[in-house]
């Protein structure tokens, strides 16, 4: 008796919820009207399917420095076009002011933290840096602080295994395009 009951409980609260309003609500007996379907809307999702277990771990790889570098591409992006706009309003002396000031206080605030990335996060953040300014990192070293500095950073970077003239190719990087994509809006640059 006790099992009966709970089922109609079940059904009475199932049909209330599904109801639109007090007039579309479904008596237990009466023909429900047609026009009261009840809709469900669901988030969509993205598959990621790879053949070999190298895929499936240079996808994991990849995922995880991403998620590692993304609030330092946040930030210099912003920073980037700030600057850019600073360098078109202001006389030649101010903006490099300005610049040593804004370049002072990020030392200050990310020095530790960016010496503390490996080597594939570097070339990652140069990567997804170069995405989103749409130029390479090479040239905004030089738009920014000139040819001689962006020439030892060239040198560097080549040290360490990765050329910072490179251009971004979304063809040749399609792990990385498939990793932004899956990740939405959690990777929206702003």
């Amino acid at each position: 008796m006790k099992t009966i009951n709970a089922v109609l409980l079940l059904i009475l609260l199932s049909v209330s919820a599904f109801a639109q309003n007090a007039k579309d609500t479904m008596v237990i007996g009466a023909a429900p009207k047609p026009d009261t379907i009840p809709t469900v809307y669901m988030h969509d999702v993205n598959i990621v399917y790879f053949k070999s277990s190298e895929e499936w771990m240079l996808y994991y790889k990849y995922k995880s420095r991403i998620q590692k570098v993304m609030p330092y591409v946040k930030i210099a992006k912003q920073l980037y076009a700030e600057l850019k706009e600073e360098k078109e309003n202001d006389k030649r002396r101010d903006y490099r002011h300005y610049r040593k000031d804004v370049e002072k206080e990020m030392r200050e605030k990310f020095e530790k933290e960016l010496k503390d990335l490996t080597i594939g996060q570097g070339e990652m953040l140069f990567k997804l840096i170069n995405r989103e300014t749409g130029n390479n990192s090479y040239n905004i070293i030089k738009e920014l602080k000139g040819g001689v500095t962006a020439w030892f950073y060239q040198l560097v970077g080549k040290h360490f295994g990765y050329d910072l003239k490179d251009q971004y190719d979304p063809q040749k990087e399609k792990m990385i395009e498939t990793i932004i994509k899956e990740m939405g809006p959690a990777y929206k640059v702003v």
